[in-house]
């Protein structure tokens, strides 16, 4: 049943969906079939007998793993991400949708989905403008003001991990790089950080560049090697250690996330992120011999982001500024396994189409969904709305990071929208240390003003920009909400039946979850 409707599903959207890879299938290794062996070669393939014939009927010049690191304990709802496979035709092909359909009857797969193209969502917006106007609107200067910055309380968490997982980040920007996470799981020197400044400019540290995978958080020596400050997915092999960017502007969208997301606040230098004090994490997935205006290895970037960020603090925050049309299954099982399995709290952009349409990542349950607003909660008629829209969040002449000289530009779009919100759950969770993915996923939406509906009052939008713009003062102030079951009833009376006049007693045990907030004087509504 579940096959046949994904392939009617995709069947009525197969030629209009301008996202489609017509390049490639991706497709599950069901769990009776060995491991492929596969050995590229002189345009030849080797992997079983079954799977060589239709590539050669086919035309398929390549076979990858989707995610190459994911490890034989990567798997969510029965899907094992080390048997996910990724083929190439050699040539765009008009029967991609027969393909599929032919590939799904071979015994020894058991899922084929097809794959999505995710671009970036963001658009340069000069000349700047009131620069970083939405610090007051959001709140976020009263929420600061918790703190006793004059006193050296900082508001923020060096041990809160916010990634991005993007083009990669010039870390060694100087609003970036006091802020940047150093994975001290890799500093084989033991000197307490994993980068220097030498001759005038920051470097890995010298003396944490071993050879070695010191941490060796998923068991295999030879795959995440020195990743001091964060991991090229897109390099070669298993990628590289360094998700450095060229230096121009077509790649600088990684490091525009990075400093809405965790730029350094109160130095004297550039901009503020509402974080104030959070590291921020660089995740590198597109490789420089490849066009900047797509996101090819997202989703393996999400991976390593999750469980980077697991093994080194036990939680992350991840923003993926990127997307499109088009729904795959090990997508969302994906997402979700690093939501659930590795606490990541993953937030997303909605999409820059004046359209009403679900839009991926950001329409996958266990994301955040975000779209845009402009100055004074203005919703102006450029960014996607959907049902599945969690946020509105700041999203037009947005002033951040850049690499062109380190310095700055504004720009507009969801993609900013989403680092924006990633960043106010940085100060939660600095504020609130004890709350993990579902509290703080549960209170930004919760804590959102619904004013931007007042201020945007045509009704086709109206619940479809989320709970409304983001907060940062009510997010952080709110106590957590009860949760709360019935778990139980009980009802006692005289005889085995009810009638009119008489009098029963109804018993009812309620449970409250001892990781959400405290339940006064709860009512019950018969």
């Amino acid at each position: 049943m579940y096959r046949y409707i994904t392939l009617i599903l995709f069947s009525s959207l197969f030629s209009i969906n301008k996202d489609l890879n017509e390049t490639t299938l991706l497709f599950h290794l069901n769990h009776t079939t060995n491991d492929l062996s596969i050995i590229n070669s002189e345009d030849r393939i080797v992997t079983n007998p079954e799977l060589n014939h239709f590539f050669s009927k086919n035309n398929v010049y390549k076979i990858e793993k989707w995610i190459d690191f994911a490890s034989k304990t990567d798997i969510y709802n029965g899907i094992d991400f080390s048997r996910v496979y990724r083929i190439y035709f050699d040539s765009k092909t008009n029967d991609l949708n027969n393909l599929k359909s032919e590939l799904e009857l071979l015994e020894s797969i058991d899922l084929v989905e097809f794959e999505y193209k995710r671009r970036p969502f963001y658009t340069p917006n000069d000349p700047r403008y009131n620069n970083q106007w939405y610090i007051d609107e959001i709140r976020s200067n009263d929420a600061w003001d918790i703190w006793d910055i004059a006193a050296g309380d900082l508001p923020g968490n060096r041990d809160i991990i916010l990634s991005s997982v993007d083009l990669g980040v010039n870390w060694q920007h100087p609003d970036l790089v006091n802020n940047l996470w150093q994975n001290l799981g890799e500093d084989a020197d033991g000197d307490g950080r994993t980068v220097e400044y030498i001759n005038g400019q920051w470097v890995l540290d010298p003396g944490d560049l071993n050879g070695i995978d010191d941490d060796n958080w998923d068991n295999n020596m030879s795959t995440f090697i020195d990743d001091l400050v964060g991991w090229d997915v897109s390099g070669s092999s298993y990628g590289d250690n360094n998700p450095d960017v060229p230096n121009n502007g077509g790649w600088a969208h990684g490091t525009h996330v990075a400093g809405l997301l965790s730029a350094t606040t109160n130095n004297n230098t550039g901009i503020a992120s509402t974080a104030f004090n959070c590291s921020v994490m660089s995740v590198k997935c597109t490789n420089e011999s490849e066009d900047p205006s797509y996101i090819s290895n997202g989703y393996e970037g999400l991976l390593y982001a999750a469980k980077a960020g697991f093994f080194s603090q036990g939680f992350s925050i991840v923003n993926l500024s990127w997307g499109g049309g088009g729904y795959n299954l090990f997508e969302q099982e994906m997402v979700s396994m690093c939501a659930n399995d590795y606490n990541a709290l993953i937030f997303a952009a909605a999409g820059n189409e004046n359209v009403e349409e679900a839009h991926y990542p950001s329409s996958y349950n266990d994301v955040i969904s975000v779209t845009a607003s402009g100055p004074n909660n203005g919703w102006n008629h450029w960014a996607t709305y959907h049902e599945t829209v969690d946020l509105a969040s700041p999203g037009e002449s947005i002033e951040s990071c850049v690499n062109n000289g380190n310095g700055y530009s504004s720009w507009a779009g969801t993609s900013m929208a989403s680092p924006v919100a990633a960043s106010i759950a940085g100060l939660m969770k600095s504020m609130h240390p004890e709350w993990m993915v579902e509290q703080l996923h549960t209170m930004i939406v919760a804590t959102a003003n619904p004013i931007i509906y007042e201020v945007n009052p045509e009704n086709y939008i109206q619940g479809k920009l989320g709970s409304g713009r983001v907060d940062a003062l009510k997010a952080v102030t709110t106590d957590l909400f009860p949760k709360i079951e019935l778990v139980d009833t009980e009802i006692i009376m005289d005889n085995d039946e009810i009638y009119v006049g008489d009098t029963i007693e109804l018993i009812t045990v309620l449970y409250n979850n001892d990781n959400w907030g405290e339940a006064k004087n709860p009512e019950i509504n018969l």
